[in-house]
């Protein structure tokens, strides 16, 4: 049943009650170190959510809401961790997954399918937290979810190592290949109070680069986030309510708004109902309406 057929401005129409709530969606962060996922754990395990179906629609302007026979499913941990992801076609009746382990509480490996079969990337740590290695595997399709895991089952392909040297407010890190030689150079860079306020990634041999800039409200969550490639800049801009709920993002390339995403929530348990995302180029609403599924 569609039930969204209000036009993209509905969500400034409603005032939510969010007093001692925290919130379902992450807010945006600069490129930090570790998996960034699009839910909060903690909302998650405090809410017994195992499950979340995200259903795909589409409406062109002028015409009526259609089916887009996409549907992204999130599997999760009983701590309200990630479990698994799955991205599934029902027209091509095709399905890809990516499933997620951990280890005192950090990922140590995501595990993804493709035509060949399983592959996984899989992390060590320093005692910081930061990734210092990074293991590449495969197996065939025919084995199970977490084959390229195992190392009797899967094939060890290639490990790259990081280093880090730091100085005042800045961290600098390297990423060598397999042959242990660098490739890969990461500046980040903080301000007093050690907010992420620039990130830059250069490569040794082709100097292609990527910077980014961020900006911060009142209330400490990233407001603005300018992003360069030396061809293609744009800045991602982003509003909360006041205890930093995701209500919109957009997308600006030249000052002019080439997206605008705004989240729509349900008031009496601020659960995620629908993200409605207004293409401007296609003249297209892509509409994500949420379902879930709970723990007994």
């Amino acid at each position: 049943m569609k039930i969204l057929k209000f036009p993209i401005l509905f969500l400034s129409l409603f005032t939510f009650s969010t007093a001692g709530l925290s919130q379902l969606v992450q807010p945006p962060a600069g490129m930090e170190f570790g998996l960034r996922t699009k839910f909060n754990s903690t909302f998650i395990r405090n809410n017994n959510i195992s499950e979340i179906r995200c259903d795909v629609d589409v409406k062109k302007d002028g015409d009526r809401i259609r089916d887009s026979y996409r549907v992204d499913v999130y599997h999760f941990y009983d701590n309200g961790d990630l479990k698994m992801i799955s991205h599934i076609n029902q027209k091509l009746r095709d399905t890809s997954i990516t499933f997620f382990e951990y280890t005192n509480g950090r990922l140590e490996c995501e595990v993804k399918n493709d035509a060949a079969g399983m592959f996984s990337y899989c992390y060590e740590y320093d005692t910081a937290g930061r990734p210092v290695v990074l293991r590449y595997g495969r197996a065939e399709r025919y084995s199970s979810l977490t084959a390229s895991l195992d190392r009797s089952v899967g094939t060890d392909i290639t490990a790259e190592n990081y280093d880090y040297k730091s100085y005042e407010n800045q961290l600098h890190s390297t990423l060598h290949n397999s042959t242990g030689r660098p490739y890969l150079k990461e500046i980040r860079y903080y301000d007093e109070n050690q907010y992420l306020i620039k990130y830059l990634k250069t490569y040794i041999m082709s100097s292609g680069r990527l910077e980014e800039i961020y900006a911060y409200n009142d209330r400490g969550w990233l407001s603005e986030k300018t992003v360069s490639d030396g061809e293609n800049p744009y800045t991602l801009q982003y509003d909360y309510d006041e205890v930093g709920n995701l209500l919109e993002e957009r997308k600006l390339v030249n000052e002019e708004v080439v997206y605008r995403t705004e989240y729509v929530y349900v008031g009496k348990n601020m659960h995620l109902k629908a993200e409605l995302k207004r293409e401007e180029e296609n003249q297209l609403i892509v509409i994500t309406t949420y379902e879930y599924k709970y723990r007994n």
